[in-house]
């Protein structure tokens, strides 16, 4: 999933046809006035045989015949025209990961439209925005379907021209597999929220969070393979890199549970984009923390020849498959350190760290406060709550088009969640206590568990009846869900 910006813009004119067969679909130069153009891709849900690393091919479910299914690009303000098919033997549907679609495009059962039948079709459409790295996946079974492999990228491209300059850029799809053949790597039940929001600690050494969640919860499957990109190492596909090159990375965790702590060993890492919205400046860190469906980007200056590895630095993550070879020009047969786990004496990234351009639409109407506790996780128990109910007998929250809207989540459970909101994004304007003079942008924020606390502010610009809910399937379908309302 490699582009760079000359192909990028010798391509702009393209018939999708040849394109989407690739598995990569391309913008096209916006026309003059009028309606925006429509561009069709279509897709298609079914189950494959896919091959993770030699010896250890899956059952999987898969877009286009491809895990992850196929990098979609736009051009911000395009319209765009999905046609998707579901050839599997089981309903399911789409949803636009942090994308400001109409809500009967939004892809939630029962809620927004009828699942898909096997055999049936259904047509999406939607413009294109906000700009940034944004994805698409189940919403259907996402316990079973998401970790079968339904997911993938969609990178919608600005309009205007971006403030940073890169070479070329590289998309990297997180995940996690259960497949039988390996042995289980530890559970993320700590998240990371509270590194990022400077009152704990991130990860703790895998203290308090680490051992409580899994005595307490003892909740998911037994993970034991991690992918890059559809393929665990070393399958997976090097990154060459010319010494004095700029590369843009796009991160997506597609992950059903874990948590994925990222480094490039003898690099730093820029990050410029939270959950594909724009920072005011890059932030140089040495580790990206990355929960379930959040999204980051990041630029990474070749400046260090040799061989090294793209890692995930949790426990047990590199070795079942998280890591990438990253090779210079001129260095073929040059060995790479080993990964070393952690982030003792790392800087890593937290929503703290940057400040965010103020992308979000202008409220004109009320303030409204809503308060939030996380529930759940009890021995021998799969119901997690959202004040003390869960779904679908959560209380939603109405409010009004145009009115300003704060949530306030307080994780009273052993586990994290992160939580996300379709349909519009949000300033994450608080954590632990802490308060943020110019908040990130994001449509998914990391509740830590043990008390953990987060404030979010988004204006409620698009109507209908929008989900609020943990992005760990587990979690969600045990109750952790609540609808907000948008009238008017």
């Amino acid at each position: 999933m490699t582009l760079t910006r000359r192909a990028f813009l010798t391509t702009l004119g393209a018939g999708l046809g040849g394109l989407a067969a690739r598995g990569r679909g391309r913008p096209a130069p916006a026309a003059g006035r009028g309606p925006p153009p429509v561009r069709t891709i279509h897709l298609e849900a079914r189950a494959v045989r896919w091959e993770l690393a030699p010896g250890r091919t899956v059952r999987a479910f898969a877009y286009n015949g491809q895990v992850p299914g196929p990098e979609l690009r736009v051009r911000e303000g395009e319209r765009l025209r999905v046609v998707f098919t579901n050839a599997l033997d089981e309903p399911t549907t789409i949803h636009w990961h942090g994308v400001d679609v109409p809500n009967a495009m939004d892809g939630v059962p029962g809620v927004t439209q009828p699942p898909v039948p096997p055999g049936g079709r259904f047509v999406y459409e939607f413009v294109a925005r906000p700009a940034g790295t944004r994805w698409y996946h189940t919403h259907v079974a996402e316990h079973r379907q998401l970790d079968l492999g339904l997911a993938a990228p969609l990178i919608i491209e600005p309009a205007a021209p971006e403030p940073v300059a890169w070479d070329r850029e590289v998309t990297l799809v997180l995940d996690d597999w259960v497949t039988g053949h390996g042995r289980p790597v530890p559970p993320t039940a700590d998240g990371t929220a509270g590194g990022r929001g400077e009152a704990g600690g991130m990860m703790r050494g895998r203290g308090m969070g680490a051992m409580m969640g899994p005595m307490l919860g003892g909740h998911g499957p037994a993970y034991d393979t991690m992918t890059i990109n559809g393929k665990a190492y070393p399958a997976t596909e090097p990154l060459r890199l010319r010494r004095g090159e700029r590369v843009r990375l796009r991160f997506v965790n597609a992950s059903n549970e874990h948590t994925h702590v990222v480094r490039l060993a003898g690099h730093r890492l820029l990050v410029t984009h939270t959950d594909g919205n724009p920072l005011e400046a890059p932030v140089e860190v040495d580790a990206l923390p990355i929960a379930p469906s959040e999204r980051y980007d990041v630029l990474v200056t070749a400046d260090r020849p040799g061989a090294w590895f793209l890692f995930c630095t949790q426990p047990a993550h590199a070795d079942a498959g998280e890591r990438m070879l990253v090779l210079y020009e001129g260095a073929a047969g040059a060995r790479p350190p080993d990964p070393e786990p952690g982030v003792a004496g790392l800087l890593p990234w937290h929503y703290g760290l940057g400040r965010g351009r103020d992308v979000v639409p202008s409220a004109t109407g009320r303030v409204r406060a809503f308060d939030l506790t996380l529930g759940g996780g009890m021995p021998g128990s799969d119901r997690w709550t959202i004040n003390r109910k869960a779904y679908p007998d959560t209380d939603p929250l109405v409010v009004e088009r145009g009115d300003r809207v704060r949530v306030r989540f307080v994780n009273m459970s052993p586990e994290a969640h992160p939580m996300h909101l379709h349909g519009q994004s949000f300033r994450v304007l608080a954590v632990n206590g802490v308060r943020y003079v110019a908040p990130v942008v994001k449509d998914s924020v990391d509740v830590e568990p043990h008390m953990g606390a987060v404030t979010v502010e988004f204006t409620a610009h698009n109507p209908g009846r929008w989900f609020l809910h943990c992005h760990r399937p587990t979690h969600m379908e045990g109750g952790m869900i609540t609808l907000v309302e948008v009238r008017g």
